[in-house]
């Protein structure tokens, strides 16, 4: 049987003196998505930006993917050499301007926030919030345990809240667990106040507190491709 799951692409341009965000994104939205799309690879990509303006990561770009056997087979290769050499760049290595970091995961989880199981309209969320987290040793099945029996049951109450996605990395590095968490609302209207109510329970301290890894980043989309009526 396939297994579902995502390759996140992390990217920023290497010099930013010699290389405007306008043409980066040239790039990504013109050139880079629709030669992913040729290659088979996914129906379905969406990209976002850092918030955070200091961020070694400024760019991401999801990719669902319904058998993450792509990740570790020659499709992937073919996909890396068939895109190096890039038209918006005079037809250069891309890798002399850009710089990727990817990661492949496998799907643990869709949560929907409630009424939009059930919605024809589908649609990415204008806000991601990315949360790579490790529990502490040896837990595991708490840490899953209290994503499903509170944390995201309490999280989709919040304003705005459409869905999360939840991974397990590949190749096993910490942190190994991402969770994507949607919105409808832009990053500035984020119900920060919501949150800490949401985060404040005993058992959601405990994880924290004893936890390996814990990074959090915010995301504003910046383009979506493909078919929009999937999901991550």
């Amino acid at each position: 049987m396939p297994t579902p799951g995502l390759m996140f692409v992390g990217s920023r341009v290497i010099d930013p003196s010699k290389t405007s965000d306008e043409k980066y994104n040239r790039f990504y939205n013109e050139e880079h998505l629709p030669d992913v799309f040729s290659h088979g690879v996914c129906k379905f990509a969406v990209r976002y930006k850092n918030i955070n303006t200091s961020s070694p990561m400024p760019y991401i770009a999801l990719y669902p993917l319904e058998d993450v056997a792509f990740l570790q087979g020659p499709k992937l290769g073919k996909l890396v050499e068939d895109t190096k050499i890039s038209r918006t760049f005079d037809n250069t290595d891309i890798n002399e301007h850009v710089h990727f970091e990817p990661r492949g995961y496998e799907k643990i989880q869709t949560f929907e926030g409630y009424g939009n199981s059930d919605k024809s309209d589908n649609h990415p969320g204008k806000t991601v919030v990315c949360v790579a987290m490790e529990p502490a040793e040896g837990q595991d099945d708490d840490f899953d345990d209290w994503y499903r029996k509170q944390h995201l049951d309490m999280l989709s109450m919040c304003r705005g809240y459409l869905r999360t996605t939840r991974y397990k990395k590949l190749n096993g590095k910490k942190p190994r667990y991402l969770a994507l968490h949607e919105y409808a609302c832009k990053p500035d209207e984020l119900p920060a106040d919501q949150v800490k109510q949401v985060v404040a329970t005993e058992w959601t301290q405990k994880i924290l507190k004893e936890g390996q890894a814990y990074d959090r980043d915010v995301f504003e989309l910046v383009q979506v491709q493909g078919d929009v009526s999937l999901k991550l």
